[in-house]
């Protein structure tokens, strides 16, 4: 039932030297047999149809942001003149302020002016994308 050793603890073996703990063990990494040394064939990372893609959609978004940028820059020169010529709070028009009408009609003109801008600048340049990717 009892061994006769059973009351001692064995201990592992004690590795030789202090360092010999701390040595990691070595690992053989080898290529497989049937492996290549030339590199697979593969599409070129960019190709030039992308690259004008790329930069069709980049001169989009300069576009765009020119265009919010200039009606952004419109309607806070417009609200600091009001706020800035007081007088112009004064004036009224079938009982209704002046920057009531600028702000809530005369805006509605320049947004759809600069919609149409902005289109006809974006159609320019899909355009010529067009004709550069079709050359």
């Amino acid at each position: 039932m009892h061994s006769p050793d059973a009351g001692q603890q064995r201990r592992p073996p004690e590795p030789p030297g202090r360092f010999a703990q701390q040595r990691p063990q070595r690992v053989r990494v080898q290529a497989p047999q049937d492996a290549s040394l030339a590199p697979p064939n593969q599409r070129p990372e960019h190709t030039a149809e992308e690259f004008y893609v790329r930069q069709l959609i980049r001169s989009q978004l300069r576009l765009a942001c020119a265009v919010a940028a200039g009606l952004l820059a419109l309607l806070v020169g417009i609200c600091s003149l009001l706020v800035l010529w007081p007088v112009v709070s004064n004036i009224q028009l079938f009982s209704i302020p002046l920057p009531w009408w600028v702000l809530g009609v005369g805006m509605y003109p320049l947004i759809i002016v600069a919609g149409m801008l902005y289109n006809r600048a974006a159609a320019r340049n899909e355009r010529r994308y067009r004709s550069i990717s079709r050359g």
